[in-house]
């Protein structure tokens, strides 16, 4: 038997703490949702917006705790930036989109997946969005699709 080799009893007692570690602290579902969800669009033929500013950073390069509930998000995409504002007291998520276009956006949170349309200027809205991470999908009407990073607001 090589060093890298383990023995039936070795590997019995490697599954005896692994299904100990399983029973004593599982992982949250919502954790592997989100992994689940994660590794479904690693293929997806979309340009991916980076994330451009966050107003979170902005509060911690400050060193300020802030007491506001409304986060406010951009991604650049090529030409196009995304801007969000979400207000956590409220549920309510706001978003534009320039240069301006008509689009749908795809919500993907951990607890669901919902669509919005937005207007002729780009703004759209979305009510009820809970805290958590969030990933969007925005489908224009040539095909041209843009999938924002995952963050956790």
């Amino acid at each position: 038997m090589s060093e890298f080799e383990t023995s039936r009893e070795e590997r019995e007692v490697l599954a005896k703490l692994r299904d100990g570690l399983h029973q004593s602290d599982p992982a949250p579902s919502d954790i592997a949702e989100f992994a689940k969800a994660a590794f479904a669009w690693r293929g997806i033929d979309a340009d991916l917006a980076e994330l451009d500013f966050d107003s979170i950073e902005e509060d911690q390069l400050q060193g300020v705790r802030s007491t506001a509930t409304t986060r406010m998000v951009s991604f650049q995409a090529g030409q196009w930036m995304l801007d969000i504002e979400f207000d956590e007291g409220t549920g309510r998520l706001m978003g534009h989109i320039s240069p301006q276009s008509s689009y749908t956006v795809e919500l993907h949170t951990s607890g669901a997946l919902f669509s919005v349309e937005s207007d002729e200027l780009g703004r759209f809205e979305a009510d009820s969005v809970s805290p958590g991470p969030l990933s969007m999908v925005l489908r224009f009407g040539d095909g041209s699709v843009i999938k924002t990073q995952w963050v956790v607001l």
